[in-house]
């Protein structure tokens, strides 16, 4: 778990209380997805999408070949309980 990653979801979010969501509030792609910028291992700053970011903070790598998706469907959510690891065809 990533202590720094924990603290750039958790202060970007709104809970909402009816579906457990975690609403993204920070920026958002186009395709509607949550993105935020963070530095790698080699300190370099990338955007990264901010349901990966919250599955590395709170859950663990992301394995190769994978790819984050939430339970709810829903793409402003980052809550870790609604994100899974699927593979990548």
């Amino acid at each position: 778990m990533n202590k720094r990653y924990q603290e750039k979801i958790l202060t970007n979010i709104n809970k909402d209380e009816d579906s457990g969501c975690w609403m993204w509030k920070g920026q958002i792609s186009n395709s509607g997805y949550g993105k935020l910028m963070i530095k790698d291992d080699s300190n370099r700053t990338k955007t990264e999408g901010a349901q990966e970011v919250s599955y590395i903070a709170f859950k663990g790598p992301i394995t190769e070949n994978s790819l984050v998706k939430s339970s709810c469907n829903n793409r402003l959510c980052v809550n870790p309980d609604h994100l899974n690891l699927v593979k990548n065809a």
